[in-house]
């Protein structure tokens, strides 16, 4: 059964429930959070991530409450870090955050919105395989996190979804609370950079994607960033959001020249 993250604000929550209950009545299961633990225990960010690591796809109900909420704003991030398919719900005119772009908003009332869900959720039988990994990998059995490394390392080799394998097992290297997990996936990593092999350089390699990442600007104009050369040049002041440390880039909109203050997850990259 194919697992749906549903992000919102505290003040959201009944139309978060109203869609929850309908993507479960069409068949999907929907993350809901466990009495413990909350936002106020160590163990409450890990649960958050590796929730969302096995959910095919996050949806985001969207307001001006959403966009001060320092969670939703951590969500958003980690999903994008795993390049999972985001559905924005706007319940009202709030711009969207300029790190997200998405191809399809879905408009309100929160009764209409899986309805229109549905075929954009349909399409994630394309990527079954993937799915599937996601959810080994966010298995709480140990030996099931390694096999899932095993299998990311066959898919790699055969060259199948790419950068959402990369991400993936660089999730697991640096986050998964197992060091015997960890070792094994940074191995994984390790093992496919070796094999990489030189190729004449195109304007964008598959292996360097995974670094890039899109602003809209206010005139609605899209300039793409590596994080490689803007989180170690760029980088101004480390905010503490939801427990997670996001550095504040200061960038500007190749198109117009407009400026742009972003938050950004650059851990790793100064």
């Amino acid at each position: 059964m194919t697992t749906i993250y549903v992000s919102h604000a505290p003040a959201d929550a009944p139309c978060a429930e109203t869609i929850r209950q309908g993507l479960e009545t069409k068949g999907y299961a929907v993350f809901r959070e466990p009495g413990y633990p909350g936002p106020g225990e160590a163990s409450y960010a890990h649960m958050i991530e590796n929730a969302i690591l096995r959910s095919a796809a996050l949806v985001l109900v969207w307001s001006s409450l959403a966009a001060r909420e320092a969670w939703v704003e951590r969500h958003i991030i980690f999903a994008q870090r795993l390049n999972k398919l985001i559905l924005p719900v706007a319940l009202d005119g709030t711009a969207l955050p300029n790190t997200l772009i998405v191809e399809t908003v879905i408009q309100p009332p929160c009764d209409d919105a899986v309805a229109q869900l549905l075929p954009h959720l349909a399409k994630l039988d394309s990527i079954a395989p993937l799915i599937k990994l996601s959810e080994q990998a966010a298995n709480d059995r140990i030996l099931s996190r390694k096999e899932a490394i095993e299998q990311a390392a066959e898919m790699l080799q055969k060259g199948e979804y790419r950068e959402e394998v990369l991400a993936l097992l660089e999730y697991l290297a640096k986050d998964d609370l197992m060091m015997g997990v960890r070792e094994k996936a940074q191995e994984a990593l390790e093992a496919d950079a070796k094999k990489a092999m030189p190729s004449p350089p195109p304007l964008l390699r598959p292996s360097d994607s995974r670094h890039i990442f899109g602003v809209k600007c206010k005139n609605g104009h899209v300039t793409y960033f590596d994080k490689r050369r803007v989180c170690s040049a760029r980088s101004k002041i480390a905010r503490d959001r939801a427990g997670k440390k996001l550095d504040e880039l200061d960038l500007q909109c190749g198109t117009c020249g407009a400026a742009m203050a972003v938050l950004v997850d650059c851990e790793g990259y100064k």
